[in-house]
Formats: structure tokens, sequence, C-alpha cells
């Protein structure tokens, strides 16, 4: 059960490819946000909510030596590689299909393998994925890019989520540039956003990831004149950030917590080099050798993410905003959360009970097609078949009903409609 949070305050890589190395030579000349200190300071566990039950070597040991089944491969021709470095990892090492193309039943199973990831979540990941940028007559969604449909659909091909810019994927990523700055690309690795982050210290916990979502996130409004955050991506993007911290620690009897050091996060991240001389090796993420991950009884699920993305929030108030700019650089002018749900959720109370998890859920069906399209059967629609697939878990967390999101709210930024070109 997450902890109550009565303290929270009210919401308010060198590159691996020619082009990058151009995008980051370019940023660099652009504006940086201030040092900023945070309110307090957690002192969270990388395990978030105090770990249980201890170290169990053999249950936590994710073993991926030669002849594991699970031993580092590089992607080949045609496997599908994205922007999440826990994602590439886990296809890296067949704890999901290789060629970057899972189904819902594989998400689950393959991301608790890897990462003790609750089913819950991801579950709620997968079928977001697939309702936004896969195919749901076969549940299968792409960790990367574009990949043919079983049957030509009406509503379209799926893109992956390379393709769901201010959907799932969005602006201020912990290491990824804004797609607008980098010519409509999600997937260029950032070196000044990594260098910020691993300059933090040799080890990484949740308060550090709060203040790189905070950096980013004022970057990009002082940078980018299209910065937009939406309702569900603007919180997947903070949430993110958590993710490294939860599912990247290495875990141990002396730290049961979990401990991320530097070379940990080199690994997963694909990153060689030292300061000055990073190289980052695009599509090589891996888990490490002599690594454990979190304990089965702290399987990181939907209440925790929100938990520590408000926690974060508290510490730097501004990490969670949505709105964005209209069009010059810091120029940010936010979307309230009660005009924007017609009362059914409000700022300051986003952060209490499930609130949160449950505005995450809903947010995530805005924008879904609704036009009926036979091959969907009784669901359909992509919307209705969504509605289907998290009916449960809504009703597991209690969630109010809500008609719709007012999306007239968002027609000043022109973020919002930017199309972005993938990878």
């Amino acid at each position: 059960m997450v902890r109550p949070l009565s303290f929270l305050v009210a919401l308010p890589l060198a590159a691996a490819w020619p082009g990058v190395m151009e995008a980051n030579q370019r940023l660099q000349k652009r504006v940086e946000p201030g040092p900023r200190e945070p309110l307090f300071r957690s002192g969270r566990p990388n395990t978030s909510q105090p770990p249980l039950g201890g170290f169990n070597a053999a249950e936590q040991f994710v073993d991926v030596r030669p002849g594991s089944g699970h031993e580092f491969r590089s992607p080949g021709t045609g496997d599908l590689r994205g922007q999440c470095p826990g994602l590439n990892a886990a296809a890296n090492h067949g704890y999901i299909p290789r060629n970057g193309k899972v189904s819902t039943t594989q998400t689950i199973t393959g991301l608790g393998e890897a990462y003790n990831m609750s089913p819950d979540l991801s579950l709620f990941l997968a079928i977001v994925s697939i309702a936004l940028a896969g195919d749901p007559l076969t549940q299968t969604w792409s960790i990367g890019g574009a990949f043919p449909p079983s049957i030509p659909l009406l509503f379209g091909n799926p893109s992956g989520i390379a393709g769901t810019h201010n959907q799932y994927e969005s602006d201020a990523s912990i290491v990824r540039g804004d797609a607008y700055l980098n010519g409509g690309s999600v997937g260029v690795f950032q070196m000044r956003s990594w260098e910020n982050f691993y300059n933090m210290g040799e080890e990484y916990t949740l308060d550090m990831a709060a203040a790189q979502s905070d950096y980013v996130t004022r970057w990009s409004i002082l940078n980018n004149p299209y910065y937009f955050s939406a309702p569900f991506a603007g919180l997947v993007a903070p949430a993110a950030h958590d993710f490294v911290i939860n599912f990247m620690s290495n875990h141990s009897a002396e730290n049961p917590g979990g401990v991320l050091t530097r070379e940990v996060l080199k690994s997963f991240f694909a990153v060689t080099g030292e300061p000055g001389s990073f190289v980052h090796n695009r599509g090589q993420e891996r888990i490490p050798d002599n690594w454990y991950k979190r304990p089965a009884l702290n399987a990181y699920n939907i209440p925790e993410v929100l938990n520590d993305v408000f926690i974060n929030n508290a510490m730097f108030p501004g990490i969670v905003r949505f709105g964005g700019n209209t069009g010059t650089v810091d120029s940010f002018a936010g979307v309230d959360v009660t005009d924007l749900t017609g009362g059914a959720f409000n700022l300051a109370d986003l952060a209490e009970g499930n609130n949160g998890a449950c505005f995450l859920l809903q947010a995530s069906m805005q924008g879904l097609p609704d036009a009926t399209d036979p091959l969907l059967g009784a669901a359909g629609s992509i919307l209705g078949w969504a509605t289907q697939q998290l009916g449960p878990l809504n009703e597991k967390l209690g969630c109010p009903q809500l008609a719709s999101f007012n999306q007239a709210f968002f027609d000043q930024f022109p973020g919002a409609s930017y199309k972005a070109q993938g990878q």
C-alpha cells in the first residue's frame, strides 16, 4: 500500500550517428536554466517504498550469462528499438521478443521477469501502447517504430510508440531531445541531458531523478517554443525518470532498497566513455552482469508510480503541469485540471489516494479513435476496446466516471498539433 503523502504541496549522449551530433552542437548554444534547490529532500529508497521481505538472491538474480537464454544480443536487421532504455534492454536480452513487437501477455511476463514490474502496470502500458499505436486484433505493440498490422485496419497502420508524440512519448524526456528542436525526431540522445544527470553523483536516487525532471522541464520551456505537456504524456515523462531508479537499481543483502551506480546506468543507457568523451551506442542497451532486480514484494505498481511523481512535484513544484508554450520560448500557459475534466478532478486532490492513478488511466483514453471498425467486434472502436480492456483496473482503483476531457483548452498550443516524424 502507498503511504499517505500529507506533506505534499498543491500540484502547480556524443551520439552514434551524425545528425544527433549536429543537433547536440546546436543545443549547446541554447539557454540553460539556473540552479534550483528542492523545497525538501525525501530520502526515499530506490524501491520507492521501503523494501519488503529482505533480499532473496535466488528470486532477484537476473541471469544474462551465456547459455541462459537471456544473453545480450545486438538487434538485427528489422528489429525495432525505441526511446526507452529499459524496453530496449529487455528486448536485447529476450525478456520480451527480440524483434521489438510485443503482445500483452509477453509484456506482463517479460517485464515482470526482468524488472519486477507489477502486472497491473505492465498491462496498462501495453493496452495504452496498443490503443495508440499498435494492433488491437493481435494485441501487439512496438517498442520502437511502425510495423504492418495483421489485417489492414480502418484506423491506420501501427506506428509504434515512436510515433506517439504528445500522446505517449513527450517533450522533457530524461535524455531524449524535444522533437521540434530536432527536426521532428523523438529519438535524439541529448548529451546535455545525459551529462546533467550523470554529474549529479556516483550513485543515483529518486531525489536526483526529481532534480533531473525539473531541469529538463525548465530547459524545454526556456528553449522550445512548441513545448507541450498533455494530460497523459505530461505524467508519463516525469514518471519515466522514476522508472530509471526503480527498475535499474542493483539490489543486495547490504542494500535491499537498491543502488544505481554510474556503471550500471551506463550499461542500461548504452553509453561508453568518460565525461568529455561519452558515446551513445544506439540500440545496445543491456542488463549488467551480476545484477539483481527489485524484490517481488515491491513490484512497482500504478499508485506508486503516481506517488513518486507527486513527491517529486512537491520537491520541485512545476514538474507536473498541463499546457505548453504558445509559439515563443518561455511563454508557458497552464490548463486548469478542474476546467479540463468538468470538475471530476481538481489540482490539489490529484496527489491524494488513487486520484492521480485514476486521472492517468482516464487521460490515457483521450483522443483515441471512436469510429466504428467491424473488425473490432463488440468493442466497436479503439476507444471502446481500450475502455473494455482497462475497465477492471478502473474499477479496482475506484475511479469516478469521466466522459471526456475538454480538448478545446489545448487549441492555443502549437505543440499540441505538432506532428513528429518518429526516430
